[in-house]
């Protein structure tokens, strides 16, 4: 559990066209405003590996699928894959709820969090400078951020 208004739970093979959806409409603006275009075989084949390889936790509001998240144990840090919020349930602290408790568990294992962000993501980017992350390394389209 997260807290008393954000549930987390596992990933059910029932949520598989709720999260394809969810992938196309968070990143489709983004991807095109970073890149220039969107190409569905492309997004679908990085939707299946995540879907394939990857723990995947779903976001609950009120008894809604909201959002999604991927949280990686690396040997010195704690790598956030992936967060994704439905836009609905955007600007209402969800995503903030759910990366404070991500913070607290990195903090209880004494390790830095860290992300990547498009440079096409700035209300993103903005939001986890607000909660402390630092960018610690750019790319042609990302930004690596720590909090420590």
């Amino acid at each position: 559990m997260i807290s008393m208004t954000v549930r987390i739970r596992p990933v059910e093979h029932s949520d598989y066209d709720w999260l394809l959806d969810l992938h196309h409409t968070v990143y489709r603006e983004l991807i095109i405003k970073e890149f220039g275009y969107w190409d569905d075989d492309e997004e679908l084949g990085l939707f299946l590996e995540a879907w394939e390889t990857k723990k995947i936790d779903i976001i609950m509001k009120q008894g809604n699928s909201v959002g999604m998240f991927i949280i990686d144990s690396k040997n010195d840090y704690l790598w956030l894959d992936e967060i994704q919020i439905h836009p609905q349930y955007q600007n209402q602290g969800i995503g903030t709820e759910v990366i404070v408790q991500l913070i607290l568990r990195a903090r209880k294992l004494s390790l830095p969090l860290r992300l990547r962000v498009l440079h096409a993501n700035q209300g993103a980017y903005r939001l986890y400078q607000k909660l402390g992350f630092r960018q610690i390394s750019s790319a042609a389209h990302h930004n690596v951020m720590e909090l420590s």
